[in-house]
């Protein structure tokens, strides 16, 4: 989790002297964080890395919208609906393999090489945003709520030699998660901006399959006010 913060904060560093501020600020205007205060919306894109979880066999996809009310403090709550798509690591599936086969009286586990999650976030967060007076701002998030997980397993069936165990697809579970991020907006005004962030998202999921699941992303974002 540390690599994958120091990145995203790296990455600001390093843009922090070629960024330009969108828009001439004329003398007593002011585009600091304190300034403005509202919703503000916010679409995600981002990439699973191959740490922790997920994606160290195959790319995953994560895709989002939050909505923020902030006050002049840069201080703001709101909320967070997002859709994963998370290849999980082979240490993960062994885990969900070892329940498996415990439950199952050792006739059954997974095949193949990768075993992919669906999951639809439904979080509320609470955010921070540092005080500048420039385009380059940093800002941290914390959220949590509940994760619909979809484990994508169809059905299964294996013989015992002296009798057959089968079962049907695996319903989607719910699973209360958190998560917290850390983002740079690179350029934009006091009402829009876009950036890169970093995020780790923990999942409560270890009696339904084997070990609870934690996942380091990195991706864009943009930030509309209104």
């Amino acid at each position: 989790m540390v690599l994958v913060l120091g990145l995203a904060l790296l990455l600001c560093a390093g843009a922090a002297e070629s960024v330009t501020v969108v828009g001439e600020r004329t003398p007593g205007s002011r585009d600091s964080v304190g300034d403005w205060q509202g919703i503000e919306l916010g679409p995600t894109f981002s990439l699973p890395i191959a740490a922790g979880s997920a994606s160290r066999e195959a790319l995953g996809l994560d895709a989002g919208l939050s909505f923020t009310a902030r006050n002049s403090s840069g201080l703001g709550a709101g909320l967070d609906m997002a859709y994963h798509y998370w290849p999980v690591s082979a240490e993960f599936k062994e885990t969900y393999n070892e329940l498996l086969r415990r439950q199952l009286f050792n006739t059954l586990e997974l095949g193949g090489t990768t075993w992919g999650l669906n999951a639809l976030q439904f979080t509320g967060h609470v955010r921070f945003i540092a005080p500048t007076a420039g385009a380059l701002r940093s800002w941290a998030k914390v959220g949590g709520g509940f994760y619909i997980v979809n484990p994508h397993i169809s059905g299964y069936s294996g013989d015992a030699g002296f009798f057959t165990v089968t079962a049907g697809p695996l319903k989607p579970t719910n699973h209360l998660g958190w998560y917290c991020t850390t983002g740079c907006d690179l350029l934009g005004g006091p009402r829009s901006r876009v950036g890169l962030d970093a995020t780790y998202h923990r999942l409560d999921c270890f009696r339904t399959y084997g070990s609870n699941l934690g996942v380091f992303t990195i991706g864009a974002h943009v930030l509309v006010g209104f």
